[in-house]
């Protein structure tokens, strides 16, 4: 629980719930006095790295010390890593919500699937309009980056100015006319910002992040010159992309099929609340394309990064039930490799591979992808506008900060560098990184929300670790003796050709069999455990969790 000391008016407090120093989980707790606004609402992903979680969250437990402060939760853009805990947070904290009319739409579609869309106050929020909540003014200045409507916060608080960019790049030529707001920025910086945090995701790459306007010339080249289908592996929320990818599709006469529930979200919440719809006769259903000849396909598929569930690695695996990989298909991965994934998507490329698909990635044609988060001239670009006195990169793996606050220093920004839980205070004599606060993330399990004691979450990992071995066993007393006959099953452990159970049916029956009648239970289950661990020293170094099940008949 954090520390509710009373702070002075005109301090304001930040407090990173996450997304500092660790990709993800974006999460930002501004507070001053008796108010506070959540900036964005993030997960991570976790993947197999803990046993049946979905996602990982921000600190419930963290935000419920701020129960009776927060007013609402303010939005930068849609990413999953920045609105995917909403449904979680709001069933704790029902406050108010703000957003663009592109994430809001996003956001309803994901409520829905919660059964929560009427239970929800969500506002919408435009670029060069304000908004008062408590102290905090917010003005809203349009950014670019890889899906529509996203923003960055101008905040007036009562210890100074604030801008908190969200991710961005700077782009021109989008399709649906969005223009980085270099004007707006410039304006927000004449006035004076004592506190700038910002997008620190590439901040160690050189350079510009490149335009969606030179991708499309490269897909259109690459897509035109396969022989057979193209298929194209790219993240489902870059509805430019996905744009690029079917005029370049219809550009040589091909359709373009989806395939990925996260795809069919995305346009149709393009088509609903943006300025890009798509249109319907450039698609056909999976299902038809049995249809058509293999060069008349553009298939565009989730799973960009070999996420498990999504439809490219099901395909690489030869388990999708509509996407079946041959040795005339091209793979074309117009996508980043986010770190962490490395692994798992260069597996997924050699199944591919193995399966006579011909792959075309960053790796071979760099220009198939642009980044949608700025690279370090971007960067430096936006601070030149700002002239923060203060400067807190956020976003990013801690070296990401650490690149990003040596090019605020470049324009005479002092600079602080933080991590999750870390508390900044600032007022008008600058800023100073205060109270530690314990912001371990929460679980979703499915409909379940907990932490990790609650989930269980070192259980799971001890049991997908060292595997599970659990025995019933029955004792029968008669006439002061005792018959043991116990059954041993085995998971997730090496067990020779059966021989490990037979042993340690044998060990418990003949360990059982000097027990009396007044044993207490608990006793009965150590001993239990005692003799499989024994038994299992002789297979195995691992320690496999022991569910002793005793059934006691007495006459």
């Amino acid at each position: 629980m954090p520390k509710t000391k009373k702070i002075d008016k005109q301090t304001v407090q930040l407090l990173p719930l996450g997304g500092v120093g660790r990709m993800g989980m974006n999460a930002m707790l501004l507070i001053c006095g008796d108010d506070a606004v959540l900036l964005d609402c993030g997960v991570s992903f976790v993947d197999s790295e803990i046993p049946g979680i979905d996602v990982m969250l921000p600190s419930l437990r963290v935000l419920a010390g701020y129960k009776k402060k927060l007013r609402a939760i303010v939005l930068t853009h849609g990413h999953e890593d920045h609105i995917g805990a909403l449904p979680h947070i709001l069933r704790q904290f029902p406050v108010p919500i703000y957003s663009t009319r592109f994430t809001a739409a996003l956001i309803q579609q994901r409520l829905r699937e919660h059964g929560m869309e009427d239970s929800v106050n969500l506002s919408l929020i435009k670029p060069g309009k304000n908004l008062q909540i408590g102290p905090f003014n917010f003005n809203f200045l349009r950014v670019t980056h890889s899906l529509p409507d996203c923003v960055s916060l101008a905040i007036s608080t009562p210890a100074g100015n604030i801008l908190f960019t969200g991710d961005f790049k700077i782009e021109a030529g989008l399709r649906d006319g969005t223009v980085f707001d270099e004007a707006g920025f410039r304006a927000f910086g004449d006035s004076g910002v004592a506190l700038m945090m910002s997008d620190s995701t590439n901040a160690e790459v050189p350079g510009w992040s490149g335009s969606e306007s030179g991708v499309a010339i490269a897909l259109t080249e690459v897509i035109a010159a396969c022989k057979g289908r193209a298929i194209v592996g790219l993240f489902a929320s870059n509805l430019y992309r996905v744009h690029t990818v079917v005029d370049a599709a219809r550009a040589a006469g091909r359709y373009t099929v989806l395939i990925g529930r996260s795809l069919d979200r995305y346009v149709e919440c393009a088509n609903n609340a943006t300025d890009m719809p798509f249109d319907k006769d450039d698609f056909i259903e999976a299902k038809d394309m049995h249809l058509y000849d293999d060069d008349e396909l553009c298939i565009i598929c989730t799973g960009s990064q070999a996420e498990p569930r999504a439809a490219l690695s099901r395909a690489a695996q030869g388990i999708h039930p509509d996407l079946s990989i041959t040795n005339t298909d091209t793979i074309i991965l117009s996508s980043r490799v986010i770190p962490g994934n490395e692994k798992r998507i260069y597996s997924m490329i050699n199944d591919l591979a193995r399966r006579g698909a011909h792959i075309i990635s960053t790796r071979t044609r760099r220009d198939i992808h642009a980044s949608g988060h700025a690279y370090s001239d971007e960067q430096r670009a936006l601070l030149s506008y700002v002239r923060p006195k203060h400067f807190f990169p956020v976003h990013g793996e801690y070296t990401f900060l650490q690149r990003h606050c040596e090019l605020a220093a470049e324009f005479g920004a002092k600079t602080v560098l933080a991590e999750n839980g870390q508390v900044l205070e600032l007022t008008q004599d600058g800023v100073s990184v205060r109270d530690l606060v314990e912001v371990t993330p929460w679980y979703a399990d499915g409909s379940i929300v907990g932490d990790a004691e609650t989930l269980q979450i070192k259980a799971r990992e001890k049991l997908a670790f060292n595997g599970v071995i659990a025995v019933s066993a029955r004792l029968k007393f008669q006439r002061g003796t005792v018959v043991a006959k116990a059954r041993a099953l085995p998971s997730g452990v090496y067990q020779g050709n059966g021989e490990l159970a037979e042993e340690i049916e044998k060990a418990v029956n003949r360990c059982l069999a000097d027990v009396d009648v007044k044993t207490a239970p608990e006793k009965i289950d150590s001993l239990i455990t005692q003799q499989v661990r024994k038994v299992c020293k002789r297979y195995t170094t691992r320690k496999p969790v022991v569910l002793a099940l005793v059934e006691i008949d007495k006459e």
